[in-house]
């Protein structure tokens, strides 16, 4: 995939090397579609229906397209942020309320299994693993 993004409708396209454009979704949902570096996996973030209390539309689940197949990685919390690590074989969140510290969370891309998890509020940024800390990707 060269491109991925979301119409006017909030559907989720991809572009493929060799310029097929094809719509991934109908459900009229996705905020933050994002291309891995190495192009094989799309992510999505999915905008709920009804507002917080705030009026604001916080996002809780995060979709991944990888090999022709979508999964969910859904947080307790909302999503506050959300990063690729190693070129996109890897998926990270950021999830917790709206302030304070939360759990950030490594997720395989292909199988969308936990691989590293922790709490902010018990791990001094100095001491978090290299999947927190390092460049987004």
């Amino acid at each position: 995939m060269i491109k991925a993004y979301a119409d006017k409708a909030k559907n989720v396209h991809v572009v493929t090397a060799s310029g097929k454009d094809q719509k991934l979704t109908s459900d009229r949902d996705a905020e933050d579609v994002r291309l891995s570096p190495d192009g094989e996996v799309v992510t999505w973030l999915v905008t709920p229906l009804i507002p917080s209390v705030d009026g604001r539309k916080w996002p809780k689940e995060l979709r991944v397209y990888h090999e022709g197949r979508t999964g969910t990685i859904e947080c307790a919390g909302i999503i506050r942020e959300y990063w690729f690590w190693k070129k996109g074989t890897h998926v990270a969140t950021d999830c917790g309320g709206i302030h304070f510290a939360g759990i950030e969370t490594l997720y395989d891309a292909n199988t969308l299994k936990e691989v590293d998890s922790f709490d902010q509020a018990e791990v001094p940024v100095e001491k978090r693993p290299e999947w927190s800390t390092a460049a987004r990707e």
